[in-house]
């Protein structure tokens, strides 16, 4: 075909389907093409005058393309032409005043089968050697690639397929099940198609039946495999050498060919499809070196797990450039998206975060730091962004990456992360033997009250005060970044009192317990109290609270206040404080066990930014949420962690301290006066083991003792502001899936927001809930919900769906599940209204 005939039905093809085309030439080869070109009711601009006029009348034809009631001006089509590159990264392509454009439509030029040459070796297999010396030789001119032209028609595959080019040709004769099982039906159709595959790609049939049915699969294991030899920088082995495969002429076709598959939506299934039914036929993972250079494309899935174990290997040799280079540069991959391999890679690169971040940990940590610097390192200079990367990859661990690669890696990290908080951990206790604890000058938990809410209250302002059992400082400061679109937050901390349990850590919560809190012994334990009053219980927290502020204060937890939000909201017209109280934290440690905890831990932050939200909307514009104390979370305790008990009258026993008064410490504790860790009261001495050791064996979630980890606790001030509308109205959002029902606990949705009417400045993204329910109705209860992904904040585990974009969201079913059937929902975060459903029957037992 003549190469501008075939270029200009390819824009024309691709100008019907997606109506707007923003056309990338970086090397200005086009120009002239497209000053001469003209489609039906389209219109083309040209930005090589100038971006600004040419993006504004784009806005104007786009507005009409939408708005008129004219159908001439309703059905246009639009072609931009732009006479460079377009942007690689995210930050280039938002600068760009015109990628709006390209993903409302399609882009065009971007990718090399869209260059020059490979659309004129598209255009014309037959003289694909002389195209590729004429391009290895100078700048061919489309006239000079005009002229190669040789006369070829198909008409007969462009009556099935819509397209006369040879690389969609073939992309669609072999994934597009519908129009692929009309070739048969089209008497020549099958020898009109076997034409060209031998000229385009060298495929032969030999003497096989002549119909597409039976001879789909060989076709198909001919393009896929020559893809695969062509991308192998050593060439396939020679147990491969007699699998049919295309000539160096076709590689253009071939490549095109099979990016199409692998990006286009409507064939990316039957590619997968394909793809592993060859591996398997093949037997490639078997037959391919361990060590081989799986090249730079996706052709199959085992060429993803071989780059995996790839990356890990290099992680555990130290290479971590290199093994983050390979995860970056197949992020786009379409192996890695399918849902049951993205929490493989996720839990790879949340492994090389939490190495990195404890390298730099344990190279900034000194002998003899006083506690001021220490302070400050953990909450201003990034030092808790240990703890939150160790969270993060425990939660991805349990998102089910079983996988043998990256065992090494799991074990490398767990000790990284050990020796850098245990090395931190010496550091700090030997600055509170010196120094005392808190530290002089630094922010009291004792204060937080009369601080932060108190002066509000005595103002009139209404203030909801969240009291959260065991919030981590570094989670504190996940959950302020989750708040900051919805108004100001800031995120303080504040030195938590010893012994670092509940019951003492919330007594100093409450307001006046600067100075009066004590510990005082009753019926043999130690029991806080604000001078002469025992605050042993929430009850007698809240009693306090009712007697300072009387018909102001309301207290409830956050279980019900999400759960039951229109039976709440009439109650707090009247009031000023509303305490919001919640032990989940503390609960999922203690009593879920090791995987359920790491697994829903983070859970809170989304919940906490939910209820935040709501409270904001019932008017009450400041909001304080805070922690009893924080918390220390391993996969378990290792042997020789457990201490002995050193002699003594100890009236509290806890696992990270004992409290009463000693004589002697035992190998593995020290022993501090209690007044020099704070305590006031009914205590002489405090022991507590050195590093994250413990007096009695458990899982690996503990509080109790001193460490940054438990000790520091975060200080949240919200005040509600404006709140960035993810969308006007209910959101159109579509959930696909490839059946109506699954046999595997991960489920990969793809889930679209459709934009109808383009912004000028861009649309801005849907944030949405992604959950799986077991039933319908409001009486259904969760059983699953998105699991770790891009799209995916690792915060507040909400999804961000951009404008006509399709995006992949594995969701993960609970284990314990095991109904008929769910029910996926997408949802908005603050409301919980229902914008998009689809029921999937359990077919796991199958």
């Amino acid at each position: 075909m003549k190469f501008t005939s075939f270029l200009h039905k390819k824009l024309v093809d691709l100008l019907n389907d997606r109506r707007i085309v923003v056309w990338y030439d970086a090397d200005g080869a086009f120009k002239g093409f497209v000053r001469a070109f003209n489609a039906p009711n389209c219109v083309v601009l040209s930005a090589e005058e100038s971006v600004l006029k040419t993006r504004r009348r784009a806005d104007e034809i786009y507005r009409l393309m939408n708005e008129s009631e004219d159908p001439g001006e309703r059905d246009r089509c639009l072609l931009i032409y732009i006479p460079g590159r377009r942007g690689v990264t995210e930050d280039e392509r938002m600068r760009d005043p015109f990628e709006v454009y390209a993903m409302a439509g399609t882009a065009f030029g971007d990718t090399e089968d869209q260059k020059a040459e490979s659309l004129a070796r598209q255009a014309m297999p037959d003289r694909a050697e002389e195209i590729t010396r004429l391009f290895r030789e100078g700048k061919p001119t489309i006239d000079l690639l005009d002229g190669l032209e040789k006369s070829q028609r198909w008409p007969l595959l462009n009556e099935v397929f819509g397209t006369e080019t040879p690389a969609d040709v073939v992309a669609l004769a072999l994934s597009d099940k519908t129009k692929a099982g009309k070739v048969d039906e089209k008497p020549g159709c099958i020898e009109e198609l076997l034409r060209l595959l031998e000229g385009a790609v060298g495929f032969k049939p030999g003497s096989s039946p002549r119909n597409w049915e039976t001879l789909r699969p060989k076709a198909a294991q001919h393009v896929l495999f020559s893809e695969f030899a062509f991308d192998l920088p050593d060439g396939p082995p020679d147990a491969l050498s007699a699998v049919s495969r295309a000539g160096g002429g076709a590689e253009s076709v071939v490549f095109a060919a099979c990016e199409r598959m692998r990006a286009d939506s409507n064939l990316r299934d039957t590619y997968v499809e394909l793809a592993c039914r060859i591996e398997n036929d093949l037997g490639l993972p078997h037959v391919m070196p361990a060590d081989f250079d799986p090249g730079e494309r996706d052709t199959f899935p085992f060429e993803e797990r071989c780059l995996l174990k790839r990356a890990a290997d290099l992680v555990i040799a130290g290479d971590m450039d290199a093994a983050k280079g390979i995860a970056e540069v197949r992020r786009g991959s379409i192996w890695r998206r399918q849902p049951e391999r993205s929490t493989a890679w996720t839990t790879l690169e949340r492994a090389m975060e939490c190495l990195d971040t404890a390298a730099r940990i344990a190279d900034g940590v000194r002998p003899s730091m006083p506690l001021s610097d220490l302070l400050k390192a953990y909450t201003e200079g990034g030092w808790s962004d240990l703890d939150r990367a160790y969270r993060l990859f425990e939660s991805a661990l349990t998102a089910g990456a079983d996988e043998a690669a990256l065992t090494a890696v799991v074990d490398l990290c767990r000790r990284r992360y050990r020796e850098a908080v245990l090395k931190l951990q010496e550091v700090f206790l030997a600055a509170v033997q010196a120094e005392g604890w808190p530290p002089e000058g630094a922010p009291k938990q004792t204060r937080v009250f009369d601080d932060y809410v108190g002066p509000v209250l005595e103002r009139r302002g209404r203030t909801a005060y969240f009291m959260v059992d065991s919030l981590r400082f570094e989670m504190g400061r996940d959950l302020g970044e989750a708040l900051a679109r919805a108004g100001e937050v800031e995120v303080r901390y504040a030195a938590g009192v010893f012994p670092t349990i509940t019951i003492v850590g919330m007594a100093a919560l409450m307001p006046g317990a600067d100075g009066m809190l004590r510990l005082v012994e009753k019926n043999g334990g130690l029991v806080p109290a604000l001078g002469e009053r025992p605050l042993k219980t929430s009850s007698d927290r809240m009693k306090l609270l009712s007697e300072t502020y009387g018909d102001r204060f309301f207290e409830t937890t956050l279980d019900d206040l999400l759960g039951a939000p229109k039976k709440m909201a009439p109650k707090l017209k009247n009031i000023d404080l509303l305490v919001v109280r919640t032990q989940d934290p503390d609960a999922i440690g203690e009593n879920l066990g090791s995987w359920r905890a790491r697994k829903y831990l983070s859970d809170i932050i989304g919940d906490l930014a939910g209820a935040v939200r709501r409270v904001t909307d019932w008017g009450f514009d400041r909001v304080v949420i805070t922690s009893d104390h924080g918390h220390m979370m391993l996969p378990e305790i290792p042997a020789g962690d457990v201490v002995e008990e050193p002699p003594g009258d100890w009236v509290e026993k806890k696992r990270r301290c004992l409290l009463g008064s000693g004589l002697l410490h035992s190998a593995g504790t020290i022993t501090l006066k209690a007044v020099n860790v704070g305590i006031q009261g009914d205590v002489q001495d405090a022991c507590l083991p050195v590093g994250f050791r413990v007096f009695s064996d458990g899982n690996g979630y503990f509080h109790g003792g001193l460490s940054l980890q438990e000790a520091v606790v975060p200080v949240v001030v919200f005040r509600a502001g404006r709140d960035t509308k993810t969308a006007a109205g209910k959101p159109e959002i579509d959930i696909s899936y490839r059946w109506d029902k699954f046999t595997s606990r991960v489920i990969g949705l793809k889930i679209t927001y459709r934009v109808r009417q383009l912004n000028a400045f861009g649309n801005p993204p849907a944030v949405v809930k992604v959950e799986a329910y077991d039933g319908s109705g409001a009486g259904a209860h969760p059983v699953g919900e998105a699991a770790d992904c891009e799209a995916r904040d690792e915060r507040t585990r909400e999804v961000t769906l951009h404008a006509n974009v399709e995006t992949p969201v594995p969701v993960l079913i609970s284990p314990d599940f095991d109904g008929p059937e769910v029910e996926i929902r997408v949802s908005d975060p603050g409301s919980k209204v229902v914008w998009a459903a689809m029921k999937l029957k359990n077919a796991m037992l199958d």
